[in-house]
């Protein structure tokens, strides 16, 4: 049993803590620590058996009696707080966007290696079974040659009366791009999942219905391998997730997270639907059982560096208007 400190107690970090206390006999929530120990947290804390601490988190990190640390905290954050736990070799499991640029993943990961800890970026979308289905089609070469990828991951959540609009979610510094932290960059994960590594973007951002944050993102994808693709997320609409895989034999389609449509070139659709589980409660096991396994990067290291590159191109993009060579135009990159 991994013995974990949860750092951050909103409404995300509560669903965490949910997904896996006093169900799985992989993980246990012992402690918690938020910015601010009100009466809500602590009464969440003691509903669900584990102890709110009121001290620092560097105090908190160094408890002799904790295995691992689940990040639910602001983003900007994330890079230091997962360089302190890893000198104190305790595993991580950190939300995403693992970071906001591609040099405070690079300072975290070398961090990670060094000490040989765990670490473990919380795409949860990696777990959903018809997503784990495309990516035995794509490796298996079932849809031919991978020419291009699409996926929109949409909501209402900078909308919903129930959101503080206080929030760092809602603060641009901390949210960049509308909903591409939230939503986004897990239809880029997922798509990086399949193909690999994107190697340039053209990114377009605005605003149509918010007046202190961007509501409609989206991007133009090149990858490595050679595939094109797409994306777009909006905050300010109706719930949807789609993603497509165009292949030169068929094309596979996720609508909604559980429905598979996969088209050959000859043949009518064929249509697939899979039960739905909680992918929360399976990437924290699954991160347990990375650490007992001595993984370090259940997601490859590239990939975690590519998606947080790709964040920090589409915003230099939007604000040059120009195409970015994720390895030749940031900063500190190729060419500078």
């Amino acid at each position: 049993m991994i013995r974990a400190l949860i750092v951050g107690l909103g409404w995300w970090g509560k669903t965490l803590v949910d997904s896996v206390q006093n169900k799985s006999d992989k993980i246990e929530i012992c402690y918690g620590l938020t910015r601010t120990a009100s009466d809500n947290a602590k009464s969440y804390a003691k509903s669900k058996g584990f102890e709110l601490l009121d001290g620092s988190y560097i105090e908190a990190i160094q408890r002799a009696d904790i295995d691992a640390v689940i990040l639910a905290t602001p983003h900007s954050q994330h890079s230091s707080q997962v360089q302190i736990a890893s000198t104190y070799g305790k595993h991580v499991a950190c939300e995403k966007p693992f970071t906001l640029n591609r040099n405070d993943a690079l300072s975290a990961i070398n961090e990670v290696e060094k000490n040989g800890v765990t670490l473990s970026v919380l795409y949860n979308r990696r777990f959903n079974p018809v997503v784990l289905e495309i990516q035995k089609l794509v490796n298996s070469g079932k849809l031919g040659t991978i020419i291009h990828l699409e996926s929109n991951f949409s909501g209402d959540s900078a909308l919903r009366s129930t959101m503080d609009q206080t929030s760092w979610r809602l603060n641009s510094d901390e949210a960049p791009l509308g909903s591409m932290t939230s939503r986004g960059l897990h239809a880029v994960d997922t798509l990086v999942s399949f193909c690999g590594e994107i190697s340039k973007v053209f990114a377009t951002s605005g605003n149509r219905v918010l007046d202190n944050l961007d509501d409609m993102t989206s991007c133009l994808l090149w990858f490595k391998e050679g595939m094109t693709g797409y994306i777009a997320t909006s905050n300010v609409t109706a719930p949807f997730w789609w993603l497509k895989v165009y292949g030169s034999e068929a094309t596979a389609e996720m609508r909604d997270y559980n429905t598979l449509i996969i088209q050959e070139r000859v043949k009518d659709a064929k249509i697939q639907t899979f039960d739905s589980i909680d992918i929360e409660r399976a990437e924290l096991e699954a991160f347990c059982d990375n650490i007992k396994r001595g993984n370090t990067f259940p997601i490859p290291k590239n990939e975690i560096i590519n998606v947080s590159s790709f964040l920090e191109g589409c915003s230099l993009s939007c604000k040059s208007k120009s195409q970015i060579d994720l390895e030749e135009d940031l900063p500190g990159g190729l060419t500078n």
